[in-house]
């Protein structure tokens, strides 16, 4: 049962005006069968008047009544209400088996995607997207949207923008393994690289404009031929996540 806090949080605040009400208005009406308390003034008081007599719930006066009820409902609902959050926030998020096997999965794939977790982990796309939502919920993990995928990194990694864009760009086969040999051969050219993964000239390109547009990589016109190399400040970074990105199976394919 989902429990509406805000109506918890208002019940709570209406039975306390109650309560505080009723000490102050309750006790000065007067009907019959009621009394009016009054000072006692200047009087003795012997040892006998001392002794306390023992009262029974139904001999206490009205408002007495009203305020123990209205106490008692109070602690039920503040139960009902804050008990789920207590013990959600206890539960540790990543107890759940399903859960655990998602995390270590974007741990060990920054920048995969939703139906990669769903094709590689052999579970329900209702069932990732749940999961997903806690752990974005508890800070576990972030999702960035890039192009038309969503990506996915542990939120502890740290990872600036550039390392996110590409992360995202070793996600797919083509991807990872052009640039490996674009690290491996600094100034490589389209030619050799179409030959080398048996790719037309054309799709080369497209890739390599991709890359270029993200600054991974530049080019240098030498001669009739574009020579092609790594961007400095992006090597440490593919030396850094392809030798994890090449043990992950179930790349994703643009």
């Amino acid at each position: 049962m989902k429990i509406d806090l805000k109506l918890v949080a208002v019940s709570i605040l209406v039975l306390s005006a109650i309560i505080i009400a009723s000490v102050f208005l309750l006790p000065l009406s007067k009907g019959p069968g009621d009394y009016v308390v009054k000072p006692a003034g200047d009087i003795g008081i012997s040892p006998e008047m001392t002794d306390a007599a023992s009262v029974s719930y139904l001999d206490l006066p009205l408002w007495i009544k009203i305020a123990a009820i209205a106490d008692g409902l109070l602690i039920v609902l503040g139960a009902i209400g804050l008990a789920p959050v207590i013990i959600n926030r206890m539960q540790n998020v990543l107890a759940n088996r399903n859960r655990q096997i998602i995390f270590n999965y974007v741990v060990s794939n920054p920048g995969c995607t939703p139906s990669e977790i769903t094709s590689s982990r052999n579970m329900k796309n209702g069932t990732v997207k749940y999961h997903i939502q806690m752990l974005e919920q508890e800070g576990k993990i972030i999702l960035q949207k890039m192009g038309k995928f969503t990506r996915i990194y542990r939120n502890s990694m740290g990872m600036d923008e550039s390392e996110k864009v590409i992360t995202s760009h070793l996600r797919n086969d083509t991807s990872r393994s052009m640039l490996q040999a674009i690290l491996d051969e600094p100034g490589i050219t389209n030619q050799k690289l179409s030959e080398k993964f048996g790719l037309d000239k054309s799709t080369v390109h497209w890739y390599i404009q991709k890359f270029i547009a993200d600054n991974i990589v530049e080019a240098e016109q030498d001669g009739k031929f574009k020579k092609y190399f790594i961007n400095t400040g992006s090597k440490e970074v593919l030396r850094k996540f392809i030798p994890l990105n090449y043990q992950c199976p179930g790349m994703m394919k643009e």
